[in-house]
């Protein structure tokens, strides 16, 4: 029965941002009016450009304190039940719709999402809760666990606190995933982004977790054309550490060369994506 309650509300907060009542969407329209950057394209910007919101100086509305219909969905009540589940559940299942339905709250490019993001990282503390998702042998669950953690990553408020809570456990799947294995693909996309947004606010505290294996395994990702999205996270990641001086001395180091690189990444470093 809470298995099923829970993928209830995975299901229901689908696309909930469209949905919830005009405080975010009245928020969503004043920062658009006043703040929106004509350079975004898609889900990423061009190097230069600002992330949609997250810069903005936008109070987040104060929550219900009495919620009722939809409100129920995205209160901290609920985010509090989720974490609770994924500490307490041995159901892979409930495991995968507790962080689906986080994935769905943080899945826009809006106030919600990064709302939702801090509550869930900040308030709620769950980041340790969500990394051992990472650890699971249910591709089902690391899949889950990889998206909400590349959702959240795209906050740059929430760079410093993710970097030192996730980066461990991020870089150890980046390194050690299979190819071949269910989900690969979707596995490592994810976890390239959320890599390539927190190693880059801080290279320095990075540096130790960018082994050789890990290194050699996004090369590899790059070079495989069976995974053609998380090839281009692979590239875009590439090319992020080769543009930090710090961290190209010690691709150096490992053996790549610019040429390497350059044919690695194509035409990334000529025309790099924003991180966010």
């Amino acid at each position: 029965s809470v298995e099923n309650c829970i993928c209830i509300l995975h299901n229901l907060s689908y696309r909930l941002d469209s949905e919830v009542p005009n405080k975010y969407t009245h928020l969503n329209h004043m920062a658009r009016g006043t703040y929106t950057d004509k350079t975004l394209t898609g889900c990423f910007n061009n190097r230069g450009g600002k992330m949609e919101y997250d810069e903005y100086d936008l109070p987040l509305p104060e929550e219900d304190y009495k919620p009722r219909g939809s409100s129920w969905l995205y209160h901290s009540d609920a985010i509090r039940t989720y974490l609770s589940l994924m500490d307490q559940s041995k159901k892979d299942a409930t495991l995968e719709a507790c962080a689906g339905a986080l994935q769905n709250l943080t899945a826009s490019r809006g106030l919600m999402s990064n709302a939702m993001s801090q509550l869930i990282a900040t308030k709620e503390k769950g980041l340790p809760r969500i990394a051992r998702l990472l650890q699971s042998t249910n591709a089902e669950v690391v899949r889950s666990g990889t998206s909400l953690l590349s959702n959240m990553s795209r906050h740059p408020i929430l760079h410093k606190t993710m970097a030192h809570q996730v980066l461990p456990d991020v870089t150890r799947l980046l390194a050690l995933q299979a190819p071949g294995s269910s989900n690969y693909g979707d596995i490592m996309s994810s976890a390239c982004y959320t890599l390539r947004n927190l190693i880059m606010s801080n290279p320095q505290m990075a540096k130790p977790y960018l082994t050789g294996s890990l290194i050699n395994n996004v090369v590899g990702l790059c070079r495989n054309g069976s995974y053609p999205k998380a090839a281009e996270a692979a590239r875009l990641l590439l090319a992020d550490l080769w543009s930090n001086r710090e961290l190209q001395s010690m691709l150096k180091q490992q053996g790549y060369d610019k040429n390497m690189m350059g044919s690695l990444t194509g035409s990334t470093f000529r025309n790099l994506s924003s991180r966010f």
